[in-house]
């Protein structure tokens, strides 16, 4: 579970020097580059740009101690240094039960409220593109190099078109930063529908997640229950972000809106 750390916009403009309302704070430039998600074996990195600061919330599981942590930090962004540096922290442990799989968190936070001096945490995309981790507590990024692979995961719509994209990212796992993709063309219900099953991946670089699979086809037979024919053609379907958070579907040139709510089920 997330853990929200709340922090006084006052502190955030003293730590930026500015002294402007947060509405009148343009995002800097220079970190929009951080504003994605980003991976590595076992962990997440999620940067979110909020009024005049970044809010970064990771989550590291240390499988074979069947053990975890999260982290959420407060940040700006320091042009001299081309990276964020945090100005407050939380950090939450918990033990996974190896039954279940069952997170169990602790009574307590590990460490939480703001950085004392020499404590800070920076973040930096290095020149080959990694995030890189320099944890101010306890040094646990060292070694950890962060794969940017985009900002997809969750359902996302457009229902004119009766076309919904879902997307779920595969943990990184033995180095492959994947997505499995579902897209369905048609709602459940209608005579007929067609589900996609692809695998995808990121490209920062073209800033587009590319993927390929197979499709389904259900037809509603004359007892009213679908039947469900294979292809094995395989089929490419190519995704990128618009400037408005809206997500394009460029093969077939649709436009889809983020949902909360999930699928259409």
């Amino acid at each position: 579970m997330k853990k929200i750390l709340g922090i006084l916009l006052a502190v955030m403009m003293i730590c930026l020097a500015a002294c402007a309302a947060a509405d009148e704070v343009p995002q800097p430039e220079g970190g929009k580059k951080f504003e994605t998600d980003w991976a590595v074996e076992g962990g997440i990195a999620e940067i979110f740009y909020e009024e005049e600061g970044y809010r970064v919330y990771m989550k590291i599981d240390r499988a074979e101690e069947a053990t975890g942590s999260e982290y959420e930090y407060s940040c700006y962004y320091h042009e001299d240094t081309d990276s964020l540096v945090s100005i407050s922290s939380i950090r939450s442990d918990y033990t996974i039960n190896p039954d279940t799989g069952e997170e169990i968190y602790a009574d307590t936070y590990a460490y939480e409220g703001i950085d004392e001096e020499g404590k800070g945490t920076e973040f930096i995309i290095d020149g080959d593109g990694f995030l890189n981790w320099k944890e101010g507590h306890n040094d646990a990024g060292a070694g950890l190099k962060f794969v940017n692979i985009g900002r997809f995961e969750g359902v996302w719509r457009n229902e004119e078109k009766e076309t919904e994209a879902e997307f779920m990212f595969n943990g990184g796992y033995e180095g492959v930063f994947d997505y499995t993709v579902y897209i369905t063309r048609g709602k459940e219900g209608a005579d007929t529908y067609t589900v996609y099953l692809m695998n995808g991946f990121y490209d920062p670089a073209s800033g587009k997640l590319t993927a390929d699979g197979t499709a389904t086809v259900y037809t509603k037979n004359a007892d009213g229950e679908y039947d469900a024919a294979d292809s094995d053609e395989n089929t490419e379907a190519v995704f990128s972000m618009t400037e408005n958070g809206t997500l394009m579907y460029e093969t077939e040139e649709i436009e889809l809106a983020f949902d909360l709510l999930g699928s259409w089920g």
